[in-house]
């Protein structure tokens, strides 16, 4: 979150999750979009921050057993190696959660690889009835490596970090509990390997509240030409979409080929990243598809990249590489 300090003392809880699917061709008595995914597991490690470093002072491990998928979808079972009678071993969702929340204490930084935990555990609170604000903020460890590892603007798993770091592959991964503990490890080598003042640094811009909505979209209506269609999303990137104050424009939108970038800040909830691309659809109209959220490291150094390559090659952007040489990395949004 924008104006949040990490202090000595601070908690930083490093979580993860494993959940099942639905299993296409089932028929459920519910709108399975409301529950894309249910949890069985969480796994965490409690870090205690102080003096450039995290100190692990507890571990959380529990799993759940499901109420609405209770079969594994084949590809959660052989990726977790579970099975279906390991379902049954855990205890109800509600018990679980509410163990979680007094593992984390009363107030803590909550901290997983890539954005995807919390939304999960949000989706799954209001499934079932329960408050879906979690009330911490979330820090995306997977950014900060990109930062630290020059893997800038690009995704990595947990295992290429666990490899970067030399670290010790004790447990088999895509285990909540173990998942975790590879991802704690992650951040305490950042923290051993660099300067503790820009790891802080790098860790309070990535910060972001999960109760707070961070992405948005909106399409175009069908235009003719190119620059038409982008018109039609003039206004897309003006004022910030959680509270609507004016935005104070950073790099404004420029434009490479069919897409447009840009970077943008709230004075409230910080920088927020746009990438407008035009598209043509089954009739040959082209139109503008817009996507605004707040941004996160990999879209500032992607913004950056873009940027350059802008200023470099103007709109007509990078040439395209000859047969005989390698294609550079594709364009990256961070989304996951």
């Amino acid at each position: 979150m924008k104006d949040h300090k990490i202090k000595d003392g601070d908690i930083i809880v490093v979580f993860d999750m494993e959940w099942n699917q639905p299993i296409g061709g089932v028929e459920y008595d519910f709108d399975v979009s409301s529950l894309c995914g249910e949890i069985i597991e969480i796994g965490a490690v409690r870090y205690v921050y102080k003096d450039g470093k995290i100190r692990a002072a507890g571990v959380f491990s529990c799993d759940i057993r499901p109420k609405m998928y209770r079969k594994l979808h084949y590809h959660v079972k052989k990726v977790t190696h579970k099975s279906n009678s390991d379902l049954l071993k855990g205890i109800p969702f509600e018990e679980a959660y509410e163990k979680f929340r007094k593992f984390c204490g009363p107030e803590c930084i909550i901290a997983g690889w890539g954005n995807s935990d919390p939304d999960m555990l949000r989706t799954n609170l209001k499934f079932f009835g329960m408050d879906d604000k979690l009330g911490m903020d979330f820090l995306d460890i997977q950014q900060v490596f990109a930062v630290f590892a020059l893997q800038k603007g690009e995704q990595k798993s947990v295992e290429f970090a666990v490899d970067h770091y030399n670290i010790a592959k004790v447990d088999d991964f895509h285990g909540a509990t173990a998942d975790a503990k590879y991802t704690g490890e992650i951040l305490r080598q950042i923290f051993r390997r660099n300067d503790p003042s820009e790891v802080i640094r790098a860790m309070e811009y990535t910060l972001i509240d999960p109760d707070i909505k961070s992405e948005f979209s909106s399409v175009g209506s069908e235009a003719g030409t190119v620059a038409e269609a982008f018109s039609l999303l003039d206004n897309f990137a003006s004022v910030c979409p959680v509270c609507g104050r004016a935005f104070e424009t950073r790099t404004g939108l420029f434009g490479i080929r069919k897409s447009r970038y840009g970077m943008f800040t709230c004075s409230e909830h910080g920088d927020f990243y746009c990438r407008i691309r035009v598209k043509k659809n089954r009739t040959g109209k082209f139109y503008a598809a817009g996507l605004l959220r707040i941004a996160t490291t990999t879209d500032l150094f992607l913004v950056q990249s873009k940027l350059e390559e802008y200023t470099k090659y103007g709109e007509a952007g990078r040439p395209a590489p000859s047969v005989s040489e390698p294609a550079e990395n594709s364009d990256c949004d961070g989304a996951s």
